[in-house]
């Protein structure tokens, strides 16, 4: 009985290891099968420093994944400055005055609905997301406009309505959802200086500055530096739909490296970006396309009971 008990115990460990090891290699694959979820955001601070490029850089994200990777709306929560309020709110290029950030962020003439910055809705985001996430979907985390160091050295980013949000208070947030894998892309400044708090296994970080250092705009155009890069590698295309050459492998998908590695090597601006990935397998494998299951994962179907709806009032897929 104890040879029988230890061979028992035996098999298992070895299945267990078995699927372990699946589940390392396979684990872009698998997560593929699920479904992608987005959070952009622009906290702006106020309107004397909420500059168009960040409205630029979002639009620039919003539109490829709508239209490059046909991402859905509702998959989607806009939280950019002051949301949908008329009120002008954004500072134009070149500081030639203020207007009201546009609502229809991909110009198809219909308004893209968005919530204001501001730290209850996106601690509101997040929770929903924790609801609505099933073990095989992905999360997408974009940050960008302004982050700043006080005088204690403490970092925080800046929402709407001059609130802060400290890395460990977005930690939290985000710490509620459990996707199969995250995604964050950090554009802010001193944006290094959270990633140690949002550091986890399944996840991708990067930041395009380093903790210490400021993270610049463009020379040449009205976007961030890196931040435009990156998008355009994703989008395989600038802002004027020019092709640019990130797909390094040539094999019609951009992995997270590529898009990282392409964005690197363009930013002319003196800033040190970050990349990190748990597994690093992670790096190589994800990616915005649809992409066909393999190495035998398939997730099982999750059990439809009602209808949900997101925070902006837009009806979601059941669960």
């Amino acid at each position: 009985m104890q040879s029988f008990r230890f061979s028992l115990y035996l098999y298992i460990m070895n299945c267990m290891r078995h699927l372990l090891l699946l589940a390392l290699l396979g684990c872009a694959t698998a997560v593929l099968a699920g479904e992608t979820y987005a959070v952009i955001i622009s906290g702006g601070r106020n309107k004397m420093y909420n500059h168009e490029r960040y409205w630029n850089d979002c639009a620039f994200l919003y539109r490829t994944l709508r239209q490059t990777y046909h991402l859905s709306q509702d998959h989607i929560t806009l939280l950019m400055a002051d949301g949908d309020n008329p009120a002008n709110d954004m500072l134009c290029d070149g500081a030639t005055g203020f207007a009201s950030s546009p609502t229809d962020l991909d110009g198809d003439g219909e308004q893209d609905l968005t919530l204001a910055a501001t730290y209850q809705n996106l601690d509101d985001t997040f929770r929903w997301l924790s609801t609505m996430l099933a073990y095989n979907d992905r999360l997408f985390i974009f940050i960008t406009d302004h982050g700043e160091q006080n005088d204690e050295g403490d970092i925080h980013l800046w929402l709407w309505g001059s609130e802060k949000l400290s890395p460990q208070e977005l930690a939290m947030m985000v710490n509620r959802c459990h996707p199969a894998t995250m995604n964050i892309l950090l554009g802010q400044c001193y944006a290094g200086a959270f990633v140690a708090s949002l550091r986890g296994e399944g996840r991708i970080i990067t930041a395009v500055c380093a903790a210490d250092q400021m993270s610049w705009a463009c020379k040449d155009r009205p976007y961030d530096e890196f931040v435009y890069h990156w998008t355009c590698a994703i989008a395989q295309h600038d802002e004027h739909d020019q092709p640019v050459s990130s797909d390094a492998n040539g094999d019609g998908c951009i992995t997270m490296q590529e898009a990282y590695n392409y964005a690197r090597q363009h930013d002319c601006r003196p800033e040190t970006s970050i990349f990190t990935a748990l597994p690093s397998i992670l790096a190589t494998q994800w990616v915005f396309s649809d992409v066909e299951i393999e190495n035998g994962i398939i997730p099982p179907s999750v059990s439809s009971t009602s209808t949900l709806y997101d925070l902006q009032g837009r009806k979601v897929r059941k669960k």
